[in-house]
């Protein structure tokens, strides 16, 4: 337990704690390491002091170190200090003392800040406050102070505060990370092992009301036709109570995100691409549940995209078909009440989107819709309990104005631990509903686990049924329906060194999978995973699967109760990753997997230095291959006749990351990616009903529509300069390139499909973004000061 004391002076932002009020309030000490020697004193002493005002709460840390020269301070992006090589300070404030739902703030040695939303064990770091901070570099070690105003934190009305609180210091050179209240790696939760903290009363939250006008403009460029375009809008945050905020974004502008990682994807399962639109990023957390919201759904495909072809005319042919539509506005509100029930919902809409049809003939055009007015809800309840239990409430729902369907998803999801935290149950009940008015397509699953949370030894058993019929995917996310499994994992973790080791992680998975409808098996497995990091701080491991009989793949052929004989095979890999302390590191990785078929054989590598050549300046460059020989998988049904083919899949892939660090709040990033994946066809088989091929004079070279080899390209390149000329407040110019590329004619030279990939169209972009913060205070302010003057 620690106390806050109350600030009756003025406070000087410059990371000295030179003030009095840092020398006469209480300090909190005695750290105690998480890693690499768990339980442990920290090797360094650190004092942490708060302090707190009517406007925000400060921390004063001094964290002493016996080589101050030593100190680390590599400079890095915001919120991305992780992967830099840089001492760290972090405070982080369980508000509500739920002892699962906290807010944390970051400050790096080199000044970097921050921040993120924690809950249990997860860390997100989308969420971005404006608050303020300073370090400093001394003799006796390094310092820092925080100013993080109440707008940036949520807490009751109650007279007297009592909040969870924790710090915690990173020691890089020693790969050192200790907390204030001890935090143990073999239990689950660290919010849940905070200390507490008092003294805190009579604040008030101010009306949290801020505004981040932005203006973009755009000057763009595909295939020798430019365009310009200039845009305005606006995302609005509103405190609604103590507890509860309004996110809103108009008239959206998402033309400054990271390209997507473009695969060639020839499964029948959906790839699924990271969300990079920010206010899709920030602050969701609460909507993961389950997943039954993949943001990407927003203004993601048009519905009947695909559909447009079956609706040609005879001399007709698609002119354009967007590829996403268009958004009128989102917004969300979330929060907690003093009885830690969470709430939060989420509505956007997205406008109609049309498809353009052409007379080859007459030239005349006409619309088609792919989308028509469409708008996506959910609704989140959740009942924080003790003993880092919950249950959860959670509705779906996409209307769509005409010409489609309509899709709702209900969902209850719960988890309940025993008071030392080291048994567990959860599980979660979905029911999926699609309905046109005349048809209502009902889906059903269910989940439960069982295991052990807590200790070196931990064990687990899953057990799931999807139904062939449910489906969550227009607004969430499903791989696979129409399965029954049951999964019994067990893991042996080490946490404190021995030998040459600092510490062990093993895991080993029995699975066992059949389909729901028809009920027969479907496959068995073992696999398992075993990795060690050394006292030297370099890492490596291997992992296994082992398929001992045939599966029964139910999925690959497309056709409902046809299934596909898949060989048994077995696989291992191994990986290395040098310390990243260095300047010079590497990451190694390799696996290969046999089939009972002795021709078929998958086998990957990847090769990724990366230079850290001052503290500004880094790269990362990373090389992967896969080759799969003799691989199976569909090309067509003709008349109920399901064809697969044998091919040989070589997959490419180069991606480099730089980055160069002129200040905390300046920096430039560099991404790019070439993608290179290759499908040639060597024969094709008819499958029957018994699972087998039946192999079938299909000769590809007889007819261009019977040519299946595919030669896929994807190129991109963004660089971004982004300056924080104020909290909350940032300019960004980007410029993009994009180009990609689909062929039938396979290229075998990689050079040479580099340079045929460079004569396709392509797409580029320069364009340049403000975002300006205003929060209740600085308006508050300025109106004041501009009465007095007039006064």
């Amino acid at each position: 337990m620690t106390d806050a004391v109350h600030l009756s002076g003025k406070i000087v932002l410059d990371g000295r704690l030179d003030e009095p009020e840092w020398s006469d309030a209480p300090k909190a000490g005695g750290c105690t390491q998480i890693s690499p020697k768990p339980g442990e004193a920290a090797s360094q002493r650190t004092c942490v002091s708060i302090l707190y005002d009517d406007e925000a709460v400060y921390v004063g840390a001094m964290l002493y170190d016996s080589s101050p020269d030593s100190i680390l301070r590599q400079l890095s992006p915001r919120d991305n200090y992780e992967s830099s090589n840089t001492d760290a300070f972090a405070v982080t404030f369980d508000t509500y003392l739920d002892r699962q739902n906290a807010t944390q703030f970051v400050v790096t040695a080199a000044g970097v800040q921050a921040d993120a939303i924690v809950k249990f064990d997860n860390v997100d770091r989308s969420w971005n406050a404006a608050w303020y901070s300073r370090v400093a570099v001394t003799d006796s070690g390094w310092s820092v102070e925080m100013k993080i105003p109440y707008s940036a934190l949520r807490f009751s009305k109650e007279k007297v505060q009592k909040w969870g609180v924790n710090y915690y210091r990173l020691i890089r050179r020693h790969r050192e990370q200790s907390y204030w209240s001890e935090v143990s790696p073999a239990i689950q939760n660290v919010i849940g092992q905070s200390g507490t903290l008092k003294g805190i009363h009579d604040i008030k939250a101010p009306i949290r009301l801020a505004l981040l006008p932005y203006i973009s403009s755009y000057v763009e460029d595909y295939n020798g036709k430019q365009t310009k375009s200039l845009n305005g809008g606006m995302d609005v945050k509103y405190g609604l109570s103590e507890s509860f905020t309004l996110d809103m974004t108009l008239v959206p502008d998402f033309g400054q995100t990271l390209f997507d990682n473009k695969v060639l994807n020839l499964s029948p399962i959906e790839v699924r691409y990271n969300e990079r639109r920010y206010f899709f990023t920030e602050g969701v957390d609460l909507f993961k549940k389950n997943d039954l919201f993949y943001s990407r759904r927003v203004g993601g495909t048009p519905v009947n995209a695909g559909t447009v072809s079956s609706q040609l005319g005879a001399n007709e042919y698609i002119s354009k078909n967007p590829a996403t539509t268009r958004l009128y506005n989102a917004a969300k509100v979330s929060g907690r009440t003093k009885k830690n029930t969470g709430i939060g919902i989420f509505n956007a809409i997205s406008a109609p989107t049309n498809a353009t049809v052409r007379d080859s003939v007459s030239g005349i055009e006409r619309k088609v819709q792919t989308s028509p007015l469409a708008n996506y809800n959910v609704i989140v309840v959740d009942q924080a309990l003790k003993n880092n239990s919950y249950v959860s409430l959670v509705n779906t729902n996409v209307t769509r104005k005409e010409n489609s369907y309509n899709a709702n998803v209900s969902s209850l999801l719960f988890k309940f631990a025993d008071k030392h935290n080291t048994y567990g149950v959860s599980g979660s009940g979905d029911v999926s509903q699609l309905y046109d008015g005349a048809a209502n397509d009902v889906g059903y699953r269910a989940l439960l686990s069982f295991g052990k949370q807590s200790g070196n030894y931990t064990w687990s058993a899953n057990s799931t049924m999807i139904s062939d019929r449910f489906n969550p995917n227009d607004l969430g996310y499903l791989a696979r329906n129409n399965i029954f499994s049951c999964i019994l994992y067990n893991s042996y973790n080490t946490y404190k060194p021995f030998w040459v080791v600092n510490s062990t992680y093993n895991k080993i998975g029995l699975e066992y999978y059949r389909t729901f409808n028809p009920d027969v098996y479907s496959r068995s497995a073992i696999h398992g995973n075993h990795n060690l990091t050394l006292k030297s701080f370099h890492s490596m491991g291997a992992y296994w699967d082992w398929q001992p009989g045939h599966s029964y793949d139910y999925f690959e052929p497309r056709t409902p109760g046809r299934f596909y004989i898949y060989p048994r095979n077995n696989m291992v890999g191994s990986f290395f990753s040098s310390d990243y302390r260095r300047k010079f590191a590497l990451d190694l990785e390799f696996s290969n997997r046999w089939f009972g078929d002795s021709k078929r054989n998958t086998f990957y590598w990847k090769f990724s230095p990366r230079f850290r050549f001052s503290n500004k300046l880094s790269a990362v460059y990373s090389l992967t291959r896969e080759n799969r020989l003799y691989d199976v998988g569909f090309v067509n049904n003709i008349n109920d006749s399901i064809i697969l083919g044998t091919r040989t899949l070589t997959t490419t892939t180069n991606t480099l990351s730089a980055a160069y660090i002129f200040t905390r709040t300046m920096s430039l990033n560099l991404n790019a990616r070439h993608y290179w994946s290759q499908a040639d066809y060597s024969q094709y088989g008819l499958l029957e009903a018994d699972g087998n091929l039946t192999k079938l004079d299909y000769n590809p070279d007889n007819s261009e529509d019977r040519n299946h080899n595919i030669n896929y390209n994807s190129f991109n390149v963004f660089m971004n300069f982004v300056w924080q000329f104020k909290p909350g407040s940032e300019m960004s110019i980007v410029y993009q390139n994009s180009i990609y590329a689909s062929g039938k004619q396979l290229i075998p030279n990689y050079f040479d499909d580099v340079t045929n990939t460079f004569q396709a169209p392509q797409g580029n972009s320069l364009s340049m973004k403000i975002v300006y913060f205003l929060d209740y205070l600085t308006i508050d302010k300025f109106l004041h000061k501009r009465k007095v003057n007039e006064g």
